[in-house]
């Protein structure tokens, strides 16, 4: 019945912004019709009454409605730019110690991302006890936390992980391996809805995150309609302190939008750069 179809992705459309028209429509149907089956439900009427009286349910219905693709240093170009320049240009120009970075690893699904932006940051600071390194790391999703969290992979998602990195960083076992206690202590998981930021005047205080040096937001703004997403680019700009950093994903390029962003053309990949100058958000 599409009448109940539509009432689930209006669900997902009023709670998170999410946008289903096209193909992405297709494909939402297409993974409610397994959920059907995985809970023996004749059709998309019962499963929206279960999903009224069973709330834990949203979570996986979170899980179908995004894609949830991700990997170890996935747009690598992206990984070296951090590492061999933007951190470097950092230690020189910071005479303070400790020098300090934050980071906000926004949609970072099941950990990769900010596990590898973690390792990226270790490999790249000369003396890692002079910096205050802290990655917050959010999505929709709990369960994609709960993996996140216990920072487990096997060997098949760690494919891209490059090996000096899995043999320092990690502790491995016959299936796969273990994100280091060093790693992990640098990354704080949250649930992070950005709808509830897009809908604040100051998303840095109105969710306790702060201002961040760097932001990774990538394939995150596909998921959004049109409408929303100059709202998404306004919101992280907000977030950004004057001179930082933005990285998004290869189709979310932000010469469709208003912003005052500039492009690192020297990186070769789509970083972008908040402008240096004071700011009252």
């Amino acid at each position: 019945m599409d009448e109940y179809f539509d009432r689930i992705t209006h669900l997902l459309r009023d709670k998170c912004r999410l946008s289903f028209t096209g193909h992405k429509r297709t494909i939402l149907r297409r993974r409610l019709e397994t959920r059907l089956e995985q809970l023996n439900l004749p059709d998309f009427s019962s499963y929206w009454g279960f999903l009224l009286a069973n709330p834990a349910e949203e979570g996986n219905l979170y899980d179908l409605a995004t894609t949830n693709e991700t990997s170890f240093f996935r747009n690598l170009d992206q990984f070296l730019y951090l590492k061999n320049d933007i951190i470097p240009c950092r230690e020189r120009q910071s005479t303070a110690v400790p020098r300090s970075l934050r980071i906000l690893s926004a949609g970072c699904s099941t950990g990769e991302e900010p596990y590898s932006i973690a390792m990226t940051l270790l490999d790249a600071v000369s003396c890692a006890d002079e910096w205050r390194l802290e990655i917050v790391a959010g999505d929709l999703s709990e369960n994609c936390l709960q993996v996140a969290r216990t920072g487990y992979y096997d060997d098949n998602r760690l494919r891209k992980l490059p090996r000096e990195y899995r043999e320092r960083f990690m502790v491995s076992d016959a299936q796969g391996a273990t994100v280091s206690d060093d790693i992990k202590r640098m990354v704080r998981f949250i649930r992070l809805n950005l709808d509830d930021l897009m809908k604040s005047d100051c998303p840095a205080w109105s969710a306790g995150l702060g201002y961040f040096d760097i932001i990774f937001c990538r394939n995150v703004m596909i998921y959004f309609a049109p409408s929303c997403q100059q709202q998404l680019v306004d919101t992280l700009h907000q977030l950004l302190l004057p001179g930082g950093y933005l990285f998004t994903g290869d189709a979310e390029p932000l010469h469709l939008f208003r912003h005052e962003f500039v492009p690192v053309a020297a990186a070769g990949c789509l970083i972008y750069q908040k402008l240096e100058k004071s700011f009252n958000e």
